[in-house]
């Protein structure tokens, strides 16, 4: 795969599409519990084996209060506790295929956090949680 800058995501929360203006950066996490299994044995070494599987992006957005923006949106679904879409590809111009796969599934928004500083622009980290009935998964078509 050709290295690339992020320039043309495309990332869609509750079936609202967000851009550049919106969102700084975008990250996937997904992570198995290690479970220990080795028990009492004669080479005295430790075995794991995966466990619950945790899957979340981590949004870093630019904070905005204006009509359809990451505010206006996202809060109620985090005070709400409502489970909603999520939405990222990296190429909005290519079609979804097995070089620009899309990531997509269920999530929360379990934790919200905002602030300003003076003289900066406003930003906000936010975590988003995959959710069983719908995980987050990458899918080429």
């Amino acid at each position: 795969m050709a290295k690339r800058i992020a320039l043309t995501d495309h990332i869609a929360l509750d079936g609202v599409t967000f851009d550049s203006s919106d969102v700084r950066s975008v990250a996937f996490s997904s992570e198995d519990e290690q479970v220990n299994v080795g028990g009492f044995n004669a080479s005295g070494v430790t075995e794991f084996l995966p466990g619950q599987r945790t899957r979340s992006v981590t949004l870093e957005v630019y904070m905005n209060r204006a009509t359809g923006s990451i505010h206006q949106v996202l809060y109620p679904l985090h005070r709400d506790k409502t489970t909603f879409d999520f939405v990222w590809r990296a190429d909005v111009n290519a079609s979804v295929s097995s070089t620009n796969p899309e990531l997509r599934g269920s999530v929360k928004l379990p934790t919200w956090n905002e602030g300003a500083a003076f003289g900066t622009e406003e930003t906000a980290t936010l975590e988003f949680i995959s959710q069983a009935s719908n995980p987050l998964e990458f899918y080429a078509t």
